[in-house]
């Protein structure tokens, strides 16, 4: 998974968790704090293979800097902490910061719940499936 799935995906602790390793560190500069926005979910047909708007969606956009890499975040709904974290990330995973090897195994553990979240999931779905074969 790449660096901004993971911080979307994350639970609100982990993000805090990524987010307060690298604040703790080095000092971050917000060029624009966590602010509401609007942005148009584009959507491919399966049966025409073409490319639709299929309307708009509220998120929080957030930008920081941090030892001089900017990062850019941007979440769905009105998650600010998300918005901070995925900045955050993007600065230091992202812009090659002397911090990212660091963030980057912070990120590989949350992916590892994050995967374990949807194969717990995938089984309790998957004992509510109905098969519709009549023959």
């Amino acid at each position: 998974m790449e660096y901004s799935e993971i911080v979307a995906e994350a639970s609100v602790h982990g993000v805090l968790r990524i987010a307060e390793a690298i604040l703790e560190h080095h000092p971050v500069r917000i060029i624009k704090p966590p602010s509401p926005g609007m942005v148009m979910v584009r959507h491919v047909d399966p049966l025409e293979n073409t490319l639709f708007l299929l309307g708009e969606t509220y998120v929080m956009e957030c930008e920081v800097e941090v030892d001089g890499h900017l990062g850019y975040g941007c979440s769905l709904g009105a998650s600010e902490e998300r918005a901070l974290c995925g900045a955050l990330v993007d600065a230091v995973v992202g812009g090659g910061h002397e911090l990212a090897p660091v963030i980057t195994r912070l990120l590989r553990d949350e992916e590892r719940e994050i995967r374990g979240r949807w194969e717990t999931e995938g089984l309790a779905t998957a004992s509510t499936r109905v098969n519709f074969d009549v023959r």
